[in-house]
């Protein structure tokens, strides 16, 4: 089921907002005559409106957080490390094979970046530990965002 309107309906709703229109659509629909409904339009009681005030806003007072740190606990988050990049053009994306090597834009034992959901978190280095890769942070938060666009972290 598609979720777009067709032009038609699109028409109709933009018919709808014109009340005189509307109104000559069904006298025609009734057969009677369209000339009259601007008339009968006029004749109508006008509704009236009522202004409707609010109180004002009040700021909370004490500092009182609206959740626990606890509710957030098992949100899941994607957590990326960026080793490098590089550019390359699909003709040698397609002749890449077996063994073939892609030279990265950052050297070997430079520091890289954590990224959470797409935004850089820490900076740091890669590490082995018993034959696994694993990243010791050096930089949390704004500080570690701020050296990689320098180029420090």
């Amino acid at each position: 089921m598609s979720s777009f309107l067709s032009a038609k309906e699109i028409e109709e709703l933009v018919k709808r907002l014109d009340p005189e229109e509307e109104l000559k659509k069904n006298r025609e629909e009734k057969g009677q005559p369209a000339q009259t409904a601007v008339a009968e339009l006029k004749s109508l009681p006008l509704q009236e409106v009522e202004r409707v005030e609010f109180p004002e806003l009040q700021k909370s007072i004490g500092g009182e957080k609206c959740r626990e740190v606890g509710f957030f606990n098992l949100v899941p988050v994607t957590l990326a490390l960026e080793l490098g990049g590089v550019t390359l053009t699909v003709r040698e994306i397609l002749s890449l094979q077996k063994n073939s090597l892609i030279k990265l834009d950052k050297l070997a034992g430079e520091n890289i970046s954590l990224c959470v959901n797409g935004k850089p978190l820490a900076g740091g280095e890669v590490v082995v530990i018993n034959d696994n890769f694993a990243f010791r942070v050096a930089h949390l938060g704004e500080k570690a965002a701020d050296s990689e666009e320098k180029g420090q972290v």
